[in-house]
């Protein structure tokens, strides 16, 4: 029997699941709707979920594979995940990980500075001395700053402001009809829910629209492009200031869906950081990071069977077994 590693990584917009061999060969991905509970209702959530893990169930068999660990990592209900993988693969070992474990494992990193901009936009900074340091993260009320979100509502306002004559003409208009299947922008005021705001994964599935406008030249895209990078750029700076290096350069990793911009969000951000006195080693963007979460549980079950030449940080009690 194959032993295979079951990877479910959930964000405020997608969950994405992936099935990997031993030595991390990913053999099955499937993606679902928004893991948070800030955006979907746990019993629905739990019926995609059940659905995902029953077509990585069938791959598993058709390899003749049993999971043996499952990697859990972002805003998710670990409960409900629990049960439904093992009402499907039965008992398995779990590993918990943190966005920044996810993003570092993606590089073979222990230290630097991991910024996560999805839906959401927060930033963690980890020493080799064993420093933690977190900032952003406030979520899209009181920040989120160069966020998916955010990204989705200055376009959406812009769009507004330039139909009623206040703000430059802009082709977000158009993108926001077809993104939201209206006929104008206004309309996308129906989409509002109980709580009085269009739900967060809506608002930030716009962001593609918004960097195809840009690329296509439209200044008022560009120009949100260019503030979110900024504002990305100086939530990295300030968590990064706010712990003390003994090396450098300091490696940075980028991780969300944000990164789909490349570099209508990167060079903005590079250039926030080129103005402060730290010299960071900025790694490639990774949109979609889960694979560094097979990495991290691999990494972690190595540990287990007590390799002890290992560093004692590299294995941190993230691991818990779940009958």
């Amino acid at each position: 029997m194959n032993e295979l590693v079951l990877a479910i990584e959930g964000g405020g917009t997608k969950t994405r699941v992936l099935l990997a061999k031993r030595d991390g060969t990913v053999i099955a991905r499937e993606v679902g709707g928004a893991a948070s509970p800030l955006y979907v209702a746990r019993k629905r959530y739990a019926r995609g979920l059940r659905a995902l893990l029953r077509r990585m169930k069938r791959a598993a068999d058709r390899v003749k594979g049993q999971v043996i660990a499952a990697g859990l990592a972002g805003p998710i209900c670990r409960d409900m995940v629990q049960e439904a993988v093992r009402a499907e693969f039965g008992p398995v070992e779990w590993v918990f990980a943190g966005e920044s474990d996810v993003a570092f494992a993606l590089f073979g990193l222990d230290w630097g500075v991991s910024l996560v901009a999805g839906t959401g936009a927060s930033c963690r900074a980890h020493t080799r001395q064993g420093g933690t340091v977190a900032r952003g993260g406030f979520g899209p009320q009181f920040g989120d700053e160069g966020s998916g979100y955010w990204i989705g509502r200055e376009a959406v306002a812009a769009a507004m402001r330039g139909l009623e004559g206040r703000g430059p003409a802009t082709s977000l208009g158009d993108a926001v009809c077809t993104a939201y299947g209206v006929t104008n922008v206004h309309h996308v005021l129906k989409f509002i829910d109980r709580s009085g705001h269009v739900p967060g994964p809506r608002v930030a599935a716009l962001t593609p629209y918004v960097f195809a406008a840009a690329r296509a030249g439209d200044a008022v895209a560009k120009g949100i492009c260019l503030r979110a990078g900024t504002e990305l750029g100086k939530l990295v700076a300030a968590t990064a200031e706010a712990t003390e290096w003994l090396e450098g350069p300091i490696p940075l990793v980028l991780t969300g869906g944000v990164f789909h911009g490349e570099n209508l969000i990167v060079t903005p951000l590079k250039r926030v950081l080129r103005q402060r006195s730290l010299v960071f080693d900025v790694r490639p963007p990774a949109p979609e990071p889960a694979e560094g979460l097979i990495r991290f549980v691999q990494r972690q079950l190595e540990c287990s069977v007590g390799r002890e030449q290992r560093e004692p940080a590299k294995c941190e009690g993230k691991k818990r077994n779940v009958p």
